[in-house]
């Protein structure tokens, strides 16, 4: 029961973690990393009839570049009003000169340790509250109706 309990956490933590966008460090991402690219007033102009008007934020996995930009397989769009639509993935062309900022996805360690002690301590609590209120009825040998006569 411990194992398969710890098993269970640690997949949840794998799944569950916690991620921050930083700043890229590197010329260009690793293909199918997740990163944020911020987009320019006139890079969001160009992109409008790929990604909608008013998109601000492109999220999702680095395909690789080209002549024509950078290839993004998209998961969202964030708009200037700070709405998030969700996307399937489809292949998007955003050109150099339409960046202004990329950022990378990287797993917080230190909140996705909390969250996972979070959910241990929960799960520890949960079972200590069934164990101690039991699962049935202790017999009444003295209680209940005489038998009929």
């Amino acid at each position: 029961m411990a194992m398969r309990t710890l098993c269970l956490i640690g997949v949840l933590c794998l799944t569950a973690g916690c991620y921050n966008y930083n700043p890229l460090t590197t010329p260009s991402p690793e293909v199918g990393t997740y990163v944020a690219v911020t987009l320019t007033d006139p890079g969001s102009e160009k992109l409008a009839r790929s990604v909608g008007p008013n998109a601000f934020i492109l999220r999702g996995r680095y395909l690789g570049d080209s002549e024509q930009g950078m290839f993004l397989s998209v998961s969202s769009v964030e708009t200037k009003q700070g709405i998030a639509q969700p996307w399937e993935g489809e292949t998007v062309a955003v050109p150099a000169d339409a960046v202004a900022l990329m950022d990378v996805r990287k797993l917080s360690k230190g909140r996705s340790i909390l969250l996972a002690g979070l959910g241990a301590g929960g799960l520890v609590v949960t079972t200590v509250a069934f164990s101690l209120i039991g699962s049935g009825t202790a017999p009444n040998p003295g209680g209940g109706r005489p038998p009929k006569q």
